[in-house]
């Protein structure tokens, strides 16, 4: 299947419905009468930035030339090497009425570039504590722990509420997979993505695979512990998430609860000074390692991540999020992630309610809102798929390497377009607020002589 990504040349998109358009077959002179680009993709042929016939190399005509039936004619002159006059020179010499030859001055060549749908995987925490009221205050919960009244919003209904609408909306543009934990009614570890994130680009199996993910959240019974470090070590290590290294690699955590659950945890009971124990019935008898705060282990998960190049956004709620311990594991996560919330408008709406903004970074670096973190992650989302470009070679450092948007040269600055990698380059600002609100706007880039 083709996938549908967005693939720009020098100066203008070409229409995937008209006959010029790239194709899956081989670009060789049966089956392209134009130029074959750097991708191997055919193009016409015709324009001044992709000029050529019988399949060669598409070549960029220099400023003035004319692409002519796949031929650059006309253009600047180079000037005479052996001297020349009135008309201009040839290489070699000239005459009072101008060299024959005409040389071209050198002109840029047009570098192909292409945008992405990020790999997203939603490592999701069911365990029983989210049956819980979301606000214990809530006068419809009757003070209910589990089994709470229809009419009481325990954890899990706002998340599976929130979760529905960033699966129908911003996080149907990723291809996005689900890992759910514990795995069973006590402190299993996940064994496997359900949807596994998808190998492809098409629009439908994308929007397919977001609904699948949210009718599997839906059907899930939510009960026993909360591995975090093991669902986040599964994750990290799950092969279609990192699969395609010309993607942005993305995770997204959300729980209620601190980590526990690791068998393998240092801190036991047995060392009380060292266990923070995270269960009300008391870290005792088998709960005496599984019920201790797993704090090391998650963070060595994230760390794990950043190493495969994926980065990790945290969205913690509930009552162990508004705790002095929990805020500052949830922070300490979030930094390990490499996704912490920043403010570098210095505005307090960036942070979030409560939040407060210092020197570009927010007090409480992750997400405690349901509705305002899933809305973060699906803005990250949209930027990787309008604003983020993968170069057809690996030029992103080079001086020489020019970007347009819409026609305009944007400059390499902090509100212009950064190197990502050598081989990608990410808008930031204004170019990227344009190319979020018009898809379809002409994106290219070139090395300048």
């Amino acid at each position: 299947m083709m996938m549908h990504l967005r693939t720009f040349t020098l100066t203008s998109l070409l229409a995937l419905s008209t006959a010029c358009g790239r194709t899956t077959l081989p670009c060789e002179p049966l089956t392209c009468a134009g130029c074959c680009d750097a991708f191997g993709s055919c193009q016409s042929g015709l324009a001044n930035e992709e000029c050529g016939a019988n399949a060669k190399a598409c070549v960029y005509c220099a400023r003035g030339a004319t692409c002519t039936q796949g031929v650059c004619l006309g253009g600047t002159a180079a000037g005479a090497a052996g001297g020349g006059s009135t008309g201009g020179g040839s290489a070699g010499g000239g005459s009072a009425a101008g060299g024959a030859g005409g040389g071209f001055a050198p002109s840029p060549r047009a570098v192909d570039a292409r945008s992405f749908a990020p790999d997203l995987m939603l490592v999701v925490d069911r365990s029983g504590s989210m049956l819980q009221p979301l606000d214990p205050r809530d006068t419809m919960c009757r003070g209910c722990t589990n089994a709470c009244p229809p009419g009481c919003l325990t954890r899990q209904r706002a998340l599976l509420t929130a979760m529905d609408r960033f699966l129908s909306g911003d996080g149907a543009g990723a291809r996005v997979g689900l890992t759910l934990y514990p795995s069973n009614a006590s402190c299993g570890g996940p064994s496997m993505a359900s949807p596994p994130v998808p190998q492809s680009d098409d629009a439908s199996v994308l929007a397919m695979n977001a609904s699948a993910a949210a009718a599997q959240l839906r059907a899930s019974s939510f009960s026993g512990g909360t591995p975090t470090s093991l669902a986040l070590r599964f994750a990290a290590a799950d092969a279609p998430l990192t699969m395609d290294a010309r993607r942005e690699h993305l995770m997204l955590l959300v729980t209620d609860g601190l980590p526990n659950c690791n068998a393998m945890n240092a801190a036991t009971c047995m060392q009380p000074q060292a266990c923070r124990c995270t269960i009300g019935a008391g870290c005792v008898g088998q709960n005496c390692t599984l019920g201790c705060l797993d704090r090391q282990a998650s963070l060595d998960a994230l760390t794990l991540a950043k190493s495969k190049d994926v980065s990790t956004f945290v969205l913690a709620f509930g009552a162990d999020a508004a705790t002095v311990e929990g805020v500052q594991l949830f922070n300490d996560l979030a930094i390990a992630g490499g996704r912490p919330l920043r403010c570098p408008q210095g505005g307090v709406s960036e942070c979030g309610a409560g939040n407060a903004c210092f020197a570009g970074t927010c007090a409480r670096v992750f997400s405690n809102e349901l509705a305002a973190g899933l809305a973060r992650v699906g803005d990250a989302v949209r930027q990787s798929r309008a604003c983020r470009f993968v170069l057809a070679e690996p030029v992103a450092l080079d001086p020489k390497l020019e970007a347009r948007v819409n026609g305009l040269v944007i400059m390499k600055a902090a509100l212009g377009w950064q190197p990502e990698k050598p081989d990608v380059v990410r808008f930031f600002g204004p170019a990227c607020e344009l190319l979020l609100g018009a898809p379809g706007t002409p994106v290219t880039f070139a090395l300048l002589p």
